[in-house]
């Protein structure tokens, strides 16, 4: 049977030579025997690679560096804040654990509940394609008015996908990998890290 198709953020990652050793073997496997849809979406994606590198850089202004330096310091030196806290585990599809007003998914897919200085949030895990999920979830804010929060999914350390939230906290984050064992949510001073397993029941 054929491998399952590589979603376009692993074969971004791909290109981009991203890709754990493993995965990579596949999708290089995959791509070698490609149909056109296929070999034209990796066309295009190197063709946009190598269009954004030529580009010339601008300097963003000044308000907006700063805040995305310190997003990038925040989500790659945690150790540097002594502000960051831990969320505990509600609910876990697979633990047969139970929490009030949470219902447990109907099909194969991954639901998880936590509870946070942040406020609530949940998030549902399904099946993508081997060894990716698309993550789906909301944030429901403890205090003040719901404002776009920042998401940072980890693998052993390392920044795999990062997304924001909708004002409303709302989000969605496809081709996730399953290795991915953190999330950090992070809102203006307060700074929250779950303990992710995404891999299936």
């Amino acid at each position: 049977m054929r491998a399952a198709r590589p979603s376009f953020t692993d074969l971004l990652d791909w290109v981009e030579g991203r890709l754990v050793a493993e995965r990579a073997d596949a999708v290089t496997a995959y791509v070698a025997t490609a149909d056109a849809g296929t070999t034209e979406t990796v066309q295009w994606i190197r063709d946009f690679v190598e269009d954004a590198r030529s580009m010339p850089l601008q300097q963003p202004p000044t308000e907006l560096s700063e805040r995305l330096r310190d997003v990038f310091v925040g989500l790659h030196n945690p150790e540097l804040s002594n502000d960051w806290s831990d969320a505990s585990l509600l609910y876990d599809t697979r633990m047969g654990m139970a929490a009030a007003g949470v219902r447990s998914l109907d099909d194969d897919g991954v639901h998880l509940a936590f509870e946070s200085e942040l406020g609530r949030f949940v998030l549902d895990a399904t099946n993508s394609g081997e060894g990716m999920v698309d993550v789906q979830g909301l944030v429901v804010v403890e205090r003040g008015e719901p404002t776009g929060i920042d998401l940072a999914f980890l693998q052993a350390g390392s920044l795999r996908r990062a997304a924001r939230t909708t004002a409303d906290g709302r989000f969605e984050v496809r081709g996730v990998p399953t290795e991915v064992d953190e999330l950090w949510l992070s809102s203006g001073t307060t700074r929250v890290r779950a303990v992710l397993d995404l891999q299936g029941p």
